[in-house]
């Protein structure tokens, strides 16, 4: 790593470590959005009295006449939710983490839940820029892939595993 890089690499993990002063949020509460932002997906966290999950949403803008776009992320990190509503099934593979092989679960197409505090990072990738705002105590609802993600987290924080039928079930037409 050069040395120009080394110094941009610690500009951008000392302005992730000021988030949680900014905040006034554990440092740890924080490392579901930074996993997110740095890995993508969703992500948990449980530890000492603390859960946090994050959840992302992406937004694609595409222009026809110049065939160009982008696709705007925005990481939602949820500080001691608790999930107030599930609606609908949907039916979808999964992987997660050492798991092998995906699964075929079933998810919630809606979920609604409730945080003690959230955090909204969104992410603009032809700006360069991350913003981030304090949503404050909310109750929030999604729908599609973002609930899919939501509901799966609430899963690992409640300890469960992730159950469904392999991909053996499936049959190749």
């Amino acid at each position: 790593m050069e040395t120009d890089e080394i110094r941009e690499e610690l500009a951008f993990a000392a302005a992730e470590a000021a988030l949680a002063d900014r905040f006034g949020i554990p440092a740890d509460a924080l490392v579901p959005l930074l996993f997110s932002l740095r890995y993508g997906g969703d992500w948990s966290y449980a530890a000492d009295g603390l859960t946090a999950i994050s959840a992302v949403t992406k937004t694609t803008v595409y222009d026809e006449e110049s065939r160009t776009g982008y696709s705007l992320e925005e990481i939602y990190l949820f500080v001691d939710p608790v999930l107030l509503d599930r609606e609908g099934t949907v039916h979808r593979l999964e992987k997660c983490g050492n798991a092998p092989v995906r699964l075929l679960v079933k998810r919630p197409y809606r979920v609604r839940l409730a945080a003690r505090r959230a955090i909204r990072m969104t992410v603009h990738p032809l700006e360069r820029t991350i913003r981030t705002e304090d949503l404050g105590a909310v109750e929030m609802a999604f729908s599609g892939s973002t609930a899919y993600g939501i509901d799966h987290e609430m899963e690992h924080l409640a300890g469960r595993e992730i159950r469904g039928e392999g991909l053996r079930i499936f049959r190749f037409g």
